[in-house]
């Protein structure tokens, strides 16, 4: 099952994701990738936006994050878990999500 997205942007985050061409052709080969099975548990997460790297996680060895000054506002957020594309978001619009729904179990 393909993440649940959309490439019928608008024309506001087209030319946003324009301005960082990486991105976008990252997020352009990424978005028909399936996504990650449910339970999996990455060993290592960052979370990056247009300046670079905003902070991550080595699973069990700690926390790391990089420091900004004020006017320095994020236009997107991208989450990678252990080098792969996993979450993509401007403002409040989700482009990638391949974090698959947790099944509630009933026992």
């Amino acid at each position: 099952m393909p993440p649940a997205s959309s490439t019928n942007w608008s024309n506001e985050i087209s030319l946003l994701l324009q301005k960082y061409p990486s991105w976008q052709n990252m997020l352009a080969e990424t978005i028909e990738k399936p996504l990650f099975e449910t339970g999996y548990c990455p060993f290592v997460i960052e979370i990056f936006d247009q300046y670079g790297l905003l902070a991550g996680r080595i699973n069990k060895f700690g926390c790391y994050e990089c420091t900004r000054n004020s006017n320095q506002e994020s236009q997107f957020i991208a989450w990678m878990f252990d080098g792969e594309l996993a979450i993509f978001y401007v403002d409040s619009h989700i482009l990638l999500n391949r974090i698959s729904k947790q099944e509630e179990f009933i026992q």
